[in-house]
């Protein structure tokens, strides 16, 4: 148990010494820090911080990307007792004006002097004004610091020497620190990306990210023993990044630092243990074994697709057999003996196929490094389709459930319970109620909207009780805005959320997510939003793969001008957009287990150039408002068509 935070550094330096904690590149190569390096750095900018006048209460904006100077200095400015308020150094310029203001920061953490220069038009001068110091980790281009700022604006190399000579002036800084740190204290206010509307300020404690530490960490199963490794590639502002990031201190755990042109590479070369992710790299992974696939002899392509069909049989069964399963209506004591028998018959039965999968999908276990033993998939609905792939060749991939207000965790499956389909059970010391329209509790199998109430749960929204009180009750219940139903044994199951429900005209509510995920099979389409509010019938705009849509085109002898005929992002030609209507109808069908009004009547292809921060959060998640503003005139012409057809 941890008092704080700041109690894992200093206890990880202590346990495992010359162990390296961190692993970057630069641009020069690679550099590597062991955790007693890092919890000296961690002292040396307290020092430093303190030197400069940093006080407790005092809000930080912090701007910078992942880097080990992102995690020491969150823990530098925890020992002051300051608050962070933290963002990528990739958010815009405007963006971060915003934030700034609104969260009163009062000084200013970046990673470049040209990332200072793009806010010389957004910042007001009464921001500047307010601002009492900058900080700049990187030191190349200092000069072109304007003159007005220059003497405020201190890179993080001299910062280091205040602090050395701080350090030694008073070497129990520290350790004195931290005995005055409480799990109330505020630690940071993180503003959502959303994928709807404004950012809001999430304020969240020491005590919330401590339940996360301490209750999170058991299910990852880490020997500190082992000296195990993972790979990383999340933006370390991001709840979910950042409370791993404190685990992995507290177990041991190399963190190698990666990014999305890197993370294939990456995985190769370091051969993590240990693994959390998103499922847009799930998908873009998938995609690209389904590729492999396809190129296979037709006899191999068969017995690799049988072995995956039978390993997942076996897998459903064992889970079963260990009481995970997911089952939607409650049975009596017999039906449920008796499907048990039926489940250990089939675990006997197949167990021999299992172990020859197993060997059967060593190559694809490479691809990944090879010696994954667990991933964790969160920050998103995890589609059953992945989770099946890739647990059935061996990758055991948990499905994990939280949100920003909750630091983040609240739900996920276990090494020993991985359900397919299933988010899994609370997190310990966490309540979690599936409510009714009317507050009443929701049966077995009846969806309900998802309440959490624990310690991790937020303060509230920072400066916008209206917000706060919207979600969050005087008796700690938070409204999390998603729906889920209860299995028979108390798994949970999150089957949508609440404001993306499409209500068509004729009354029938549809859960956009499992049809999003369902097309995203397609080796055609990267990303996929349907819409259909208040319309007779479903439609989706499609993100089409460009590797694929060129492939296309060049056999059906199409130029590129012929692809895209109309409209600066619409793909309009006519064969195309026939050839993607027909993929999509094959997937969403009642072949799959969709409903007849889930049905696509109309697709709007468009080329797939989504970005982060534009039609994607960080966490790769689409922003339906910001898509559906930028295809309105599309969209409307969809639909002004759909209805003159009918």
């Amino acid at each position: 148990m941890y008092k704080n935070l700041l109690e894992i550094p200093l206890r990880a330096a202590n346990q495992f010494g010359d162990r390296i904690s961190h692993q970057g590149r630069l641009a020069d190569g690679v550099a590597t820090h062991t955790f007693a390096e890092f919890a000296r750095f961690i002292r040396v900018l307290a020092a430093g911080f303190a030197k400069a006048g940093l006080a407790k209460g005092e809000h930080v904006g912090f701007f910078v990307n992942n880097r080990y100077e992102w995690i020491a200095t969150d823990f530098g400015l925890m020992a002051l007792g300051a608050v962070s308020v933290p963002r990528g150094s990739d958010t815009t310029a405007k963006e971060i004006a915003f934030i700034f203001r609104h969260s009163q920061a009062v000084w200013l953490i970046l990673e470049t002097a040209a990332q200072l220069a793009s806010l010389l038009e957004t910042f007001e001068p009464e921001d500047w004004a307010r601002c009492r110091r900058i900080f700049l980790v990187e030191d190349a281009g200092f000069d072109h610091v304007p003159e007005s700022l220059r003497a405020r604006v201190q890179s993080y190399a001299d910062l280091a020497r205040d602090g050395e000579a701080g350090l030694a002036a008073d070497p129990g800084l520290l350790e004195r620190q931290a005995a005055h740190i409480t799990p109330d204290d505020l630690l940071t206010i993180v503003y959502t990306s959303g994928t709807t509307g404004n950012p809001k300020g999430v304020m969240l404690t020491q005590g919330n990210f401590l339940q996360n530490v301490e209750a999170n960490t058991p299910r990852l199963q880490i020997d500190p023993a082992k000296a195990e490794t993972t790979v990383v590639m999340l933006p370390s502002w991001h709840v979910y990044e950042r409370a791993f990031e404190y685990c992995s201190l507290s177990a041991g755990l190399k963190l190698v630092y990666s990014h999305a042109g890197r993370f294939s590479a990456d995985l190769l070369a370091e051969r993590p243990q240990v693994l959390i992710s998103v499922p847009r790299i799930w998908e873009s992974i998938h995609q690209k074994l389904i590729k492999a696939m396809s190129e296979m002899p037709a006899f191999k392509r068969r017995l690799v697709l049988y072995f995956i069909k039978l390993n997942q049989l076996y897998l459903s069964a064992a889970q079963y057999v260990g009481g995970h399963y997911i089952s939607l209506r409650r049975r009596s004591a017999l039906r449920r003996g008796l499907a048990w028998l039926g489940r250990l018959a089939q675990t006997a039965l197949l167990w021999p196929g299992h172990r020859l999968a197993n060997a059967l999908f060593k190559p694809f276990r490479a691809k990944v490094g090879g010696r994954l033993r667990l991933a964790t998939c969160g920050a998103g609905s995890l589609p059953k389709y992945l989770d099946e792939l890739f647990n059935a060749i061996g990758i055991p991939l948990i499905n994990a459930y939280g949100m920003t207000e909750c630091a983040p965790g609240i739900i996920s499956r276990t090494v020993d319970g991985n359900t397919f389909g299933s988010t899994g059970i609370p997190f310990d010391n966490t309540e979690v109620e599936l409510r009714r329209d009317d507050g009443t509790i929701a049966e077995i199998g009846e969806k309900g909207l998802v309440f959490a109430r624990g310690p991790q749960v937020m303060k509230g929204y920072f400066r916008n009780p209206e917000a706060t009180a919207a979600v969050l009750g005087p008796d700690g219940w938070l409204n999390t805005g998603d729906l889920a139903v209860r299995s028979e044994n108390g798994e949970i199951i999150i089957v949508g959320r609440m404001k993306d429900t499409i209500v068509l005209m004729g009354g029938e509510n549809v859960e956009p997510e499992p049809i999003e995920d369902k097309l995203k099979e397609s080796l055609l389409i990267d990303h996929a939003v349907v819409i259909g509010q208040d319309q007779k019938q479903v439609s989706a705009i499609v993100a089409v793969n460009e590797e694929e849509l060129l492939r296309l085109a060049g056999e059906l002898k199409l130029s590129v001008n012929e692809i895209c005929t109309e409209g600066e992002f619409s793909i309009e030609n006519d064969v195309i957009y026939r050839i993607l209507l027909k993929e999509v109808n094959s997937l969403i069908s009642r072949t799959h287990g969709f409903k007849f009004f889930e049905y696509i009547a109309r697709i709007l292809p468009v080329r797939s150039d989504f970005s982060v921060g534009k039609e994607l959060t960080q966490t790769l998640k689409i922003k339906r408002k910001y898509i559906e503003e930028k295809y309105h005139k599309l969209i409307e012409r969809l639909f002004g068509e759909k209805d003159a057809t009918n």
